[in-house]
């Protein structure tokens, strides 16, 4: 028997009831809510990427769209004294410009090529801020920054910037979102342009794609996203500093969490992350505090040996069994 279509949903929304109901039953465990919460900021993150690579280019450099969204919102917080939910999405416009110069510069480089250019092209951004010390404060970076305002709903009051619940309920609405937009990406006509841009690109010509305008505006999204990604993450911290946003680590992450998780699938990329994030800060780092990298890396080994498309394509195929 195969697995019906609509299987992948149900799958999908089970998770999200299940993330939605989780602190009715702890409701005290504050660090899982911080974990649980920063792993669905880096399921979002994860997605952006894989925007970019249903089109077939593999990024190494999204921190620089991490870090160019977490300083644009920083610095309009900072500056203007502006709501963080109104810098988090004009900051993450400086993404966006990036990406304009990404796609301008790079649209003729394929493969590892561009992954080795994506991988340089993060120190552009790291290095001018790093050295603009009368702007950004270099690299002693941002403290202070404001935190997420509170929301009134009613009688409620959702203090995002304190309130580790209320917090970790709008990264999993954030996370949502993002995932229900994904999968409609992926189901509409320019997803599958992307992906006949990745399985072959002389085929995609001859069909009348217009390869590199379609390439474009996967990254511009992607880039945006990444932004928001990275805005949010300046303003749940309160400060920031060019090697924390800037950093391999950053760009690393959603290629990791997706292959964990599985390309294949909409919510792939978001299991990774689920599944990865709290598995490395709950069980890795108390059990191995030495060695937690180490370990990190063979399950990442192993994922890649025996799960090579990812775990959530191992969980339907066991479905359609």
């Amino acid at each position: 028997m195969k697995l019906k279509p609509y299987h992948s949903s149900i799958l999908a929304t089970a998770a999200a009831l299940g993330l939605a109901a989780w602190p009715l039953f702890f409701p005290d465990a504050f660090l899982y809510f911080q974990v649980l919460g920063m792993a669905c900021l880096y399921g979002t993150l994860a997605l952006a990427w894989s925007i970019y690579a249903l089109s077939g280019a593999i990024s190494l450099g999204h921190a620089a769209f991490f870090g160019l969204g977490a300083y644009g919102s920083a610095l309009l917080n900072h500056y203007w004294h502006w709501s963080p939910f109104l810098t988090i999405f004009l900051g993450s416009l400086a993404s966006v410009s990036f990406g304009l110069l990404w796609s301008l510069f790079f649209r003729r480089l394929r493969g590892v090529y561009l992954g080795l250019a994506s991988l340089a092209a993060v120190e552009i951004p790291r290095v001018i801020i790093d050295n603009w010390d009368a702007l950004t404060y270099g690299s002693m970076g941002m403290t202070g920054l404001g935190k997420l305002p509170t929301l009134s709903l009613g009688s409620w009051q959702l203090a995002f910037g304190s309130d580790l619940k209320a917090q970790y309920y709008l990264l999993i609405a954030v996370v949502i979102g993002a995932t229900i937009l994904y999968k409609l990406a992926m189901g509409s006509r320019w997803g599958w342009a992307l992906r006949a841009v990745r399985e072959n690109e002389t085929a995609a010509t001859m069909m009348g794609i217009r390869v590199n305008r379609e390439r474009t505006k996967a990254l511009l999204c992607s880039s945006y996203l990444t932004g928001v990604c990275g805005a949010l993450y300046a303003h749940i911290l309160g400060l920031i500093e060019p090697a924390l946003v800037f950093s391999l680590h950053v760009s690393a992450l959603p290629l990791i969490f997706t292959i964990f998780g599985g390309r294949t699938l909409f919510f792939g990329p978001v299991l990774g992350a689920l599944l990865l994030y709290p598995l490395e800060q709950l069980v890795f780092q108390p059990l191995f505090p030495s060695g937690h990298a180490a370990v990190y890396g063979l399950v990442i080994i192993l994922t890649i040996l025996f799960f090579p498309r990812g775990i959530a394509a191992w969980i339907t195929a066991r479905k359609s069994a």
